[in-house]
């Protein structure tokens, strides 16, 4: 992840301006709650922010090469801990690593930062043990927490915090982003953004792991009445990482969505998409992408639950007209 300073992150300016003015009031709050779809720049934000409140040179323009500075982006700095779900939860023992941490004054640095990615993810008791540390934090304590639904929080944790919106981005600044990061052709650059619904990490995602590519060849399956052109690409889909199926299974679900919007004409269909729309009727094609979904991450065989979305989504696609 590039380093940025809180001044070159781009359209999250009222995010952006509380931070600042906190800073320059000198009255930050002990916890910040950074909330909004993933991809649109909360943990770059925390990253800067950081950077602004340990940087040795300048706390309104971080020099980003200071030692302090260095630290934060090797992600070394004695002063921050960094909690992330273990598996698929945060757990107790990981806030009680919490509890230690600040049980002593800072190394380095006036503060000691606690970074608590996908902040939802805290298991009860996890959530419940860090709830006293935010009720009475050592004066020298800020936390930072990260996620894409605050209300699968604990309510009274939300209220101990200042909440910070972020927003979705634009699709223009998605595809510029794209086309300067990975050379991207116009149509799909923008097919992409849009497809994101305003998530740039999300674009980068699908882009990185050539999501679309998939689409195509997985649709140019599915109408053909080749078997062994079906059973190569359910094969090759089965082989992708876990990353890789749950995006695949999104663009899918995007790609039947928008064909159906466009047939209604209430949107256009984007060129980098297959030639060939879905059809069919796109509330039932939709809930058995998340029944194969659902089936594939309860360990059900991959080929064979890929297999039966192929033939199930293009058994019958009559045009839907309701």
């Amino acid at each position: 992840m590039e380093l940025k300073t809180l001044n070159e992150i781009k359209y999250q300016k009222p995010a952006i301006n509380l931070l600042k003015l906190a800073l320059e009031k000198d009255r930050l709050s002990h916890a910040y709650l950074f909330t909004g779809i993933k991809g649109v720049g909360k943990e770059t934000t925390a990253r800067a922010f950081i950077l602004h409140l340990f940087c040795e040179k300048s706390k309104e323009n971080p020099c980003k090469e200071c030692k302090s500075c260095k630290k934060v982006f090797k992600k070394v700095h004695p002063d921050i801990l960094e909690l992330f779900p273990e598996k698929r939860e945060i757990t107790i023992k990981q806030v009680r690593e919490v509890i230690n941490f600040l049980k002593y004054a800072p190394v380095e640095a006036s503060y000691k930062v606690v970074l608590i990615r996908d902040a939802e993810k805290l298991n009860p008791e996890a959530g419940n043990a860090l709830l006293k540390s935010l009720e009475e934090p050592p004066s020298y304590a800020l936390f930072i927490l990260i996620t894409e639904n605050f209300t699968q929080l604990l309510p009274t944790i939300v209220s101990r915090t200042q909440v910070v919106r972020f927003r979705s981005l634009p699709e223009s600044f998605i595809a510029e982003e794209l086309k300067k990061k990975y050379w991207l052709e116009e149509e799909i650059a923008l097919t992409l953004a849009r497809v994101a619904q305003g998530s740039l990490g999300l674009a980068i995602e699908i882009a990185e792991k050539g999501v679309i590519e998939e689409l195509h060849a997985f649709v140019k399956a599915g109408v053909s009445e080749s078997e062994l052109a079906k059973f190569k690409v359910v094969e090759r889909l089965a082989s992708l990482s876990k990353e890789q199926i749950e995006i695949f299974f999104y663009i899918l679900s995007m790609w039947v969505w928008i064909s159906y919007l466009a047939r209604k004409s209430v949107s256009t269909y984007p060129k980098a998409f297959p030639e060939e729309t879905y059809k069919g009727d796109p509330f039932k094609a939709i809930e058995l992408i998340k029944e194969v979904q659902f089936a594939i991450e309860r360990y059900a065989h991959q080929e064979l639950a890929f297999f039966r979305l192929m033939l199930n989504l293009f058994s019958n696609t009559q045009e839907y007209t309701t």
